[in-house]
């Protein structure tokens, strides 16, 4: 498994780095809105960051038990995490983003994690608090909007 580690480690730092040296004459910051390099600044920076954690977790690791294939509930809950990301994506144009992922959340805490009602609901509130906050507030990003302008 150390072996696999290191070379995932070594592919993610190599994309990342490439996408961050592709898009470097790019601009950050237009005006008033983010440029066209600032997603890919800031996912090949975490994805050089995620990198650099997994090679030193991989260097620390003294080899204990490996990785083992997901059981049948392991499968069925990626089934229904990929289910429920594609209704998500049918969803916003019917809804909404934020509508979408607010039940795409709540799905995920209560349907899938099985976590409980109140700290489910106080979770998705922050998120989707946060996502208006930086992308419609802040950034002015128009997302879909359903019919009720949400």
């Amino acid at each position: 498994m150390r072996v696999t580690n290191f070379i995932v480690a070594l592919a993610l730092f190599s994309l990342s780095s490439g996408v961050l040296l592709g898009t470097w004459d790019l601009p950050y910051w237009a005006d008033f809105a983010p440029g066209s390099a600032f997603a890919p600044f800031w996912v090949a920076t975490v994805g050089i960051i995620l990198a650099l954690a997994l090679f030193v977790a991989t260097l620390a690791d003294e080899g204990g038990e490996p990785h083992n294939f997901p059981d049948r509930r392991g499968i069925v809950r990626v089934i229904a995490l990929m289910a429920g990301l594609w209704l998500m994506v049918l969803l916003i144009p019917l809804v909404g983003f934020i509508s979408a992922s607010t039940l795409f959340c709540l799905l995920l805490l209560l349907g899938i994690e099985r976590r409980p009602l109140v700290p489910s609901l106080f979770a998705t509130a922050v998120v989707m608090t946060l996502v208006y906050g930086v992308f419609i507030a802040w950034l002015g990003i128009a997302l879909p909007t359903g019919p009720f302008g949400i």
